[in-house]
């Protein structure tokens, strides 16, 4: 035997049995392989519209001490991050974007013998991340509305359970779950249970007056109705970071103070954080980010109605449309890739029939209309 084979016949089974994340296409990779005239990327969710424009400035600042190590606290950050969120820098934790929190979780609180309930269609990054750590995760089906059925994930929790996982809006899906519902939620919630709110999309939702502000959750705990709740967001979104992996997680000081010890070190780089810092001073760019995003998605859901192409009513920055099979979404998606139109099919994610489309410039959309009108079939 092989030394190489010796080193792989070792790997852990449940290691070896993991179906690690599938990206989306690059740019690169559909150039190569079909020659489009032109190419729109609208599989990652990532903001069309850029970034803050003094970002660019911080990052050259930061690179003339690149030669040093970072804060490994994120100090400067944090603080940013205490004065707009009007919490405490002890509340919270920066890492390298939502699905190095997620394993930070997992490795801190969580082990083979605890169970995480959540929806069986949402962030493939949670289930990946328990896999590794040997978490099982209990998957309650989405309601027909493609919505986390609150009732029958707090219905699902028993003695095993230590963590409910609610990514609010939800991806794929882009559907989000109310005010009403998370408050029946927490009420419902053991204490000794960790509720997750992951708020990757917040931004591109919180102009919902059904959508319900987390925050006072943790920065007024004497009126928060279940204390062990944690929230994570991320730079990647409306902030246009995606490159940088930047996010962080917000919740009591005593759960946080545990995850310092388990956390990579020196993570995020201080590139990241200093155009994250930068980011975060712009409300002008994020305001005019989240209102483009909000006109594109309506008038993206406006054609879809239009044309009669299924679709799930979104509050996040994409769009789901529903093909009527896996073939067909299969088939609809080659489609798009062979006209330049980068999007995204959800067997991966639990939704085979499934095919998420981020919207994006006046440009990219116009792309995109033309390429559906050509390629789909109709009912």
């Amino acid at each position: 035997m092989s030394f190489e084979r010796d080193i792989l016949e070792r790997i852990p089974p449940h290691i070896r049995g993991l179906k690690g994340y599938v990206p989306g296409k690059t740019i690169e990779e559909v150039v190569a392989t079909y020659q489009p005239d032109r190419i729109s990327k609208l599989a990652s969710n990532e903001n069309r519209w850029g970034f803050a424009p003094g970002v660019s400035e911080a990052v050259g600042r930061a690179m003339q001490v690149a030669n040093n190590y970072p804060s490994a606290l994120a100090n400067n950050l944090r603080a940013s991050l205490s004065a707009k969120l009007s919490c405490s820098q002890e509340q919270l934790v920066i890492g390298a974007g939502s699905e190095s929190l997620l394993g930070l979780l997992c490795r801190t609180f969580f082990g083979p013998e605890d169970e995480i309930v959540t929806a069986s269609a949402t962030f493939v990054g949670l289930n990946i991340q328990a896999h590794i750590h040997q978490i099982p995760v209990v998957q309650v089906p989405l309601s027909p509305d493609y919505r986390f059925d609150v009732g029958a994930i707090a219905a699902s929790v028993n003695e095993r359970t230590r963590a409910v996982y609610i990514a609010n809006p939800n991806n794929p899906t882009g559907t989000m779950i109310s005010k009403q519902e998370l408050a029946m939620l927490m009420s419902s919630l053991p204490e000794q249970v960790m509720l997750i709110l992951d708020e990757a999309y917040v931004e591109f939702a919180r102009e919902n007056p059904l959508y319900p502000d987390s925050l006072p959750i943790i920065t007024q705990p004497n009126t928060a109705s279940h204390p062990n709740t944690l929230i994570l967001r991320t730079f990647s979104k409306a902030y246009g970071l995606a490159s940088f992996r930047v996010g962080y997680a917000l919740g009591p000081a005593e759960l946080i103070q545990a995850l310092w010890k388990t956390k990579n070190t020196f993570e995020p780089s201080g590139i990241s954080e200093a155009a994250a810092i930068s980011a975060l001073e712009d409300d002008h760019f994020l305001t005019n980010s989240v209102q483009q995003t909000r006109e594109a998605r309506q008038g993206f859901e406006a054609f879809l109605a239009h044309h009669q192409i299924p679709y799930v009513p979104s509050s996040a920055n994409f769009v789901m449309l529903l093909a009527p099979d896996e073939a067909q979404a299969l088939r609809i998606t080659e489609s798009l890739l062979r006209l330049g139109v980068i999007v995204r099919q959800l067997s991966p994610f639990g939704i085979p029939n499934g095919i998420r489309i981020t919207v994006g410039l006046e440009e990219e959309m116009v792309h995109l209309k033309q390429a559906l009108e050509s390629c789909w079939l109709p009912g």
